[in-house]
């Protein structure tokens, strides 16, 4: 017998295992790149496997979901949760000493695995609860979805424990075997024993379009409707927005702010406004329609990420973060509600192509944010104090500046820790000062650089992704209203597609 709750349950816990390879990954995402020597655009690379990961299990499960089934679509995502999570957290053991560029393919690959675990995880959830709740799928994605946050929360929590409790001395070892990175990451692991637990002897329905009897062909002729092709276009620019940022947010604050897992708390801040927010969707929706509530969405996201930019202290951090929460919130499980409503007769397809638009967005969004963070890094450093250069930036084969070297800079912090204990204790040489001097100038250059760095990607994310949606969705609304406004389309329904405004 079909339990609707118990299914809704298990999606959300799904989405809360998915949440966590997001929070818990960005948290450590610093530690993994000093770890290995990587550039930021490696650890932007990671980060991107993660959503390509996503992405292509999207594309690939939209095609096979109901010949699979729902129910093995989630085993399947269980399966990658693990193997991916794992992967990563032991790659050191099983991969031995090697060079960074052999451990960086190795994360690379495990972090595509695990990525293609959050991909079947919305393959298998999305079209479950549209399926569930056919007449109110806007409401209950939202609610869904909330999970996502909440899983940020619970996974920005467990972080921030595990860095200052459990590892609350820097190169402090966890039972002598693991680093902190490791540990934060093992946590995935958790969420998705839980989810696969339920999943065993549950039953699931077939999806909303086999159940109605639409065939194969027209759910294809619906994936191709212009109005799709530009709702999906939309996706592209909304997720970047919603998840490229927050991906990078604990790198940006903790530059910033200066204290460590800065990003993170932040983080759990607007993820907890995104939580309560979710659930009062449908009603909100009812009142703007959902799309004149993702053009609001699209206008405090734009505000709110441009000024996170400028932050500089802990009350602008928290304040512009709290206009960017509130942009964002909506913004993916209402796409995603859309096309659900708008489309219907595009099934699992439709929704999975929507989220494969969103994963590639953020994941070419995370490289080219890593590369924007190099380039001015490098820059701000050559114009500042090019004498920094020879020692902390790391070269190509062709002798040119490409990144921070993470090793010289680890160095450099050591060095100004200690001299900040040996001035502190009064065992002070007259030429250990001026090295002393010497290194805490470069530090302050260095963390400079990071700063402007980081806040320059912020920016780029505001003014390229963000500012063209708004007036997207502004000239879509208000054609709807023009055209007597936004309604669902109930999957029994035919209507022509030349007639049918978004």
């Amino acid at each position: 017998m079909i339990n609707p709750r118990r299914l809704f349950i298990c999606s959300c816990i799904a989405l809360v295992t998915s949440a966590f390879t997001f929070s818990l990954h960005g948290d450590v995402m610093q530690e993994i790149g000093q770890a290995f020597n990587f550039t930021q655009e490696q650890n932007g690379a990671i980060g991107l496997a993660i959503f390509w990961g996503m992405a292509a299990s999207m594309l690939v499960g939209g095609f096979v979901c109901d010949f699979l089934g729902l129910k093995n679509v989630m085993f399947v995502a269980l399966a990658c949760h693990l193997t991916g999570s794992l992967g990563i957290v032991f790659a050191r053991q099983i991969m031995g000493e090697g060079k960074p560029e052999s451990y960086y393919h190795w994360l690379w690959c495990f972090a595509f695995i695990m990525g293609c675990g959050n991909g079947a995880t919305e393959v298998g959830i999305n079209p479950l609860v549209a399926t569930m709740y056919a007449r109110n799928k806007t409401h209950y994605l939202n609610i869904l979805h909330a999970w996502w946050p909440g899983g940020l929360v619970i996974g920005g929590l467990l972080a921030v424990f595990v860095r200052q409790v459990l590892f609350h001395q820097s190169g402090t070892l966890l039972f002598g075997q693991l680093e902190l990175w490791q540990a934060s990451l093992l946590l995935i692991v958790v969420p998705a024993l839980v989810y696969g637990f339920i999943l065993i002897g549950s039953q699931f329905p077939v999806t909303e379009r086999v159940e109605s009897g639409v065939s194969t062909s027209d759910m294809f002729k619906e994936a191709l409707r212009p109005m799709f092709l530009l709702w999906a276009f939309c996706m592209l620019l909304t997720a970047a927005t919603e998840l490229g940022p927050q991906k990078w947010q604990n790198s940006v604050m903790t530059s910033t702010l200066k204290f460590q897992s800065a990003g993170t708390l932040i983080l759990i801040f607007t993820s907890g406004m995104m939580f309560v927010l979710r659930h009062f969707a449908g009603p909100i929706a009812h009142r703007l329609s959902p799309v004149g509530m993702l053009t609001v969405s699209a206008i405090l996201s734009f505000i709110g990420l441009y000024l996170l930019s400028f932050a500089h202290n802990v009350a602008t951090a928290f304040g512009y973060a709290f206009i960017y929460g509130l942009g964002i919130a909506y913004f993916w499980p209402t796409m995603l509600g859309v096309a659900a409503e708008r489309f219907p007769r595009g099934g699992a397809l439709i929704l999975a192509l929507m989220g494969t638009a969103g994963n590639i967005s953020v994941g070419a969004s995370l490289l080219v944010m890593g590369g924007i963070v190099d380039h001015y890094n490098v820059s701000y450093i050559q114009e500042h104090d090019p004498s920094l250069a020879g020692t902390y930036l790391k070269k190509n084969q062709e002798g040119k500046p490409i990144a921070l070297d993470e090793d010289a800079i680890k160095a450099l912090e050591k060095r100004v820790a200690n001299a900040q204990e040996a001035e502190a204790a009064q065992k002070f040489e007259s030429e250990g000062k001026v090295q002393s001097a010497q290194d805490l100038k470069a530090k302050e250059v260095i963390d400079a650089a990071k700063r402007e760095g980081f806040s320059q990607a912020f920016r780029w994310v505001a003014t390229y992704l963000t500012l063209p949606v708004i007036f997207i969705f502004a000239a879509i609304a208000i054609s709807n209203r023009l055209k007597g406004g936004y309604r669902a389309v109930h999957i029994s329904e035919t209507i022509e597609p030349e007639a049918t405004p978004l």
